[in-house]
């Protein structure tokens, strides 16, 4: 009995709540198109008391029933709309959603004119997902560049916002000069209106950050109190409750965690100051919606009263009709629309699948073409100069550095495009460490020095002695940068100069930022080529066959923002071009320019190389050869295993003084065999040897728990070859001793 009560019950409570969601619907639908955008703007000003599913419900039916204006007003409410729901998704902090909305509100808004303000606003709401939902500051701050700079009669608010967003970009991405100026023009901006309180706090609170990364602990800290004062003073409390979480992490940070723990007692008051007022301001809306229903209670009374009985009948038959004929409307629309979601859900998933699938099938191939290709080009390579050294004819001599010329140009080729995959599969980051940029920069130029004089041109370094030496940042990547732009310019340069000129540092705190300019005097690039120089497969003369495949140039590009610098260009054709940078280092401040120069000392090169003996690990028979020749032209012994399973019992029954270990072979593979070679052996060093370079490789071999010491990508030259052995071998000899 009680069952049947219940089951009476529920649907009885269903259909109460179907015929009040086609109550609110008719409602919407008898609105006009100012009515429906002020309800829009009424429920963004009053969402904690309308509440977030409330309100998600209203915005819905907004959208469902805009399709009676035309296209314009349409795409207009469900822009706005769209923009509306990404902010409560943000507020949740439901990312992708957030971001799926406001991309869809952008798609209706471009099909619109006249409408800026939205369009920055959705604009700028994208820049936010991105920096703080997937901590994507590149993108954040391509698109509040693109509005920022693109957008013509933007007024001053709009425009201040903006730049605030973009300080705090710069901010993240450590622009510090940049990002100052910007929040100098908003402090002076906000703090001129009392309007504008609520972005004045934002402010201060941004130079508090600006200032923490800058390590101005001071500066910060008198920041971020000056904006919980204000912030507590207009009684923002979810404003003071996060400026304070930030202020509690600096103190932590700095080692003040007596302060750190008022600072946290504070921001516990104001969240639970904002929380009863958030719920106050709830119980005041839902008090007026019970005072709103009982004024139409008792108005629809006396309605009825003044009626005759059968004009009310006839009303509420008509009215009966209305809403069942609407119920059945809505009932076919709504299955015709889950259908169709039903299916584009299932067209979506099949495509993300179809597209994980082409992800993980681009990085095999990847590390199959890394792998098969560079194994091969080591042979060729090794062999051509082991062929230089033995044979001395002039004829034949001539033939085989053509050979090994040809093989370099194809690995160098190689190595571009794979380089260029890996930066689109966003494997590539910078490793900071602490180095000598001037002896960088000599290296460089020295290394370069017998390439210019081949083409008749002098290389010249300008470095400015007011640069700090030591500094902390990839070396190695900027190596890169600078001998793509040295090389190009000396292909294109003939019988001329070119500069090399590390100039201009800005000190700011513990950043120096620097100008890095590569100049030359040759034929220079034409006007209608320089805005596409950087682009993948660009050249400046498609004509000319020395140009290569056109990748250099976009990589130093990708290299140069990951440094979070701009490259530009100046030339003027027949005159010469000039490449220019700037970029962010942190100063080193240690003593790691002492240590540098006491582990050159100790370091000497081995005698007597044939008392060591190496156990080379290798399955392929030609680099089996080309490795065992090369060692041998040193002096070094060496023994040969062809897999990892009979590497373990040799390196159990003899004694070797270094390992090379190839990774990939048969019956056991170089991982697994340094493992077990570690298990009896903690001492002999073991290099691993591979021609893969993708992540997933090299975490796997930097693994402390992996067993290497070291590693070499083959193709590999021969002075860093020799280089790595001698110095592995040193330092097992100086920790036995």
């Amino acid at each position: 009995m009680h069952t049947v009560k219940n089951v009476k019950y529920f649907i009885c409570l269903i259909y109460c709540n179907l015929l009040l969601i086609a109550v609110n619907a008719q409602q919407y639908e008898q609105m006009s198109f100012p009515e429906l955008e002020n309800t829009i703007t009424h429920t963004e000003q009053h969402l904690n008391s309308i509440g977030r599913a409330n309100a998600i419900t209203i915005i819905e039916t907004i959208i469902d029933v805009s399709e009676k204006f035309n296209p314009q007003q349409e795409f207009y409410l469900k822009g706005r709309s769209y923009n509306f729901l990404g902010k409560i998704q943000f507020s949740i902090k439901d990312y992708k959603e957030a971001l799926e909305n406001h991309k869809i509100a952008e798609l209706f808004i471009n099909e619109t004119e006249g409408y800026t303000a939205l369009t920055i606003d959705i604009s700028n709401n994208i820049a936010l997902v991105y920096l703080n939902g997937y901590n994507k500051p590149g993108r954040a701050l391509k698109r509040i560049k693109q509005v920022y700079e693109n957008t013509e009669g933007l007024n001053e608010y709009s425009r201040h916002i903006l730049e605030l967003n973009l300080a705090n970009i710069y901010i993240r991405i450590k622009k510090y000069n940049k990002a100052q100026r910007l929040l100098k023009k908003c402090k002076k901006y906000f703090s001129s209106n009392q309007r504008h309180t609520t972005k004045l706090v934002d402010t201060y609170t941004s130079f508090g950050e600006y200032y923490s990364y800058n390590r101005n602990y001071t500066h910060a800290i008198k920041h971020f109190e000056l904006a919980a004062s204000i912030a507590e003073e207009n009684q923002f409390f979810r404003q003071a409750m996060t400026i304070y979480k930030k202020y509690e992490n600096l103190l932590v940070k700095i080692g003040r965690e007596d302060k750190a723990y008022l600072i946290l007692k504070k921001y516990t008051k104001h969240h639970q100051t904002a929380l009863d007022r958030e719920k106050l301001e709830a119980d005041q809306y839902k008090e007026k919606l019970v005072v709103s229903e009982e004024k139409k209670t008792i108005e629809t009374q006396k309605a009825k009263q003044s009626k005759k009985i059968s004009i009310f009948t006839v009303s509420l038959l008509i009215l009966c009709l209305v809403l069942f004929c609407f119920f059945i409307y809505n009932h076919r629309k709504t299955k015709i629309l889950s259908q169709s979601l039903a299916i584009k859900n299932k067209e979506l998933k099949i495509s993300k699948e179809k597209s994980d699938q082409l992800a993980a099938v681009k990085t095999k191939f990847i590390s199959t073409v890394s792998h098969e290709l560079r194994t091969p080009l080591y042979g060729v390579i090794g062999l051509s100069s082991i062929l230089m050294e033995r044979i001395k004819d002039e004829e034949n001599h001539k033939f085989i550095k053509l050979m090994k010329f040809s093989a370099d140009h194809l690995l160098n080729l190689i190595n571009d495009v794979l380089q260029i995959t890996k930066m689109e599969s966003y494997e590539i980051s910078l490793n900071t460490s602490a180095y000598n940029i001037k002896n960088l920069a000599d290296d460089i130029k020295n290394s370069f020095t017998y390439q210019a004089e081949k083409s008749g041109n002098i290389l010249q370094l300008n470095f400015d002695p007011n640069i700090p030496s030591m500094l902390i940042g990839d070396s190695v990547r900027l190596s890169q940068i600078l001998i793509n732009l040295i090389s190009n310019a000396n292909k294109f340069t003939k019988n001329g100069n070119i500069w090399l000129n590390i100039i201009n540092p800005v000190v700011t705190d513990n950043i120096v930022n620097i100008t890095f300019e590569i100049k030359d005097n040759g034929r220079g690039i034409p006007l209608d080529k320089q805005e596409i120089i950087f682009e993948k497969f660009s050249q400046a003369n498609s004509k000319d066959h020395t140009t290569g495949t056109g990748l250099g140039l976009n990589i130093v590009k990708k290299l140069v923002d990951l440094h979070g610098g701009d490259i530009r260009i100046k030339s003027t054709p027949g005159k010469g071009a000039t490449f220019y940078f700037t970029i962010p280092f942190e100063i080193d401040t240690s003593n790691a320019q002492d240590h540098e120069i006491d582990k050159s000392k100790n370091f000497v090169s081995l005698t007597n190389t044939e008392d060591y003996n190496i156990l080379i690990v290798e399955d392929n028979k030609i680099n089996q050869i080309v490795t065992q020749n090369i060692l041998k032209s040193k002096g070094y012994t060496s023994e040969i295993a062809e897999d990892g399973l009979i590497a373990t019992e040799m390196a159990r029954k003899n004694k070797y003084d270094i390992i090379l270990m190839d990774l990939n072979m048969p019956n056991m593979g170089g991982l697994a065999a340094t493992k077990t070679i570690r298990e009896f052996n903690n001492q002999v060093p073991i290099i691993a040897l591979t021609a893969s370079d993708t992540q997933n490789t090299l975490k796997k071999i930097l693994n402390p728990n992996s067993g290497f010491n070291d590693y070499m990508r083959k193709p590999y030259k021969n002075d860093e070859f020799f280089r790595k052995i001698e110095f592995n071998i040193n330092n097992t000899i100086s920790k036995a001793s």
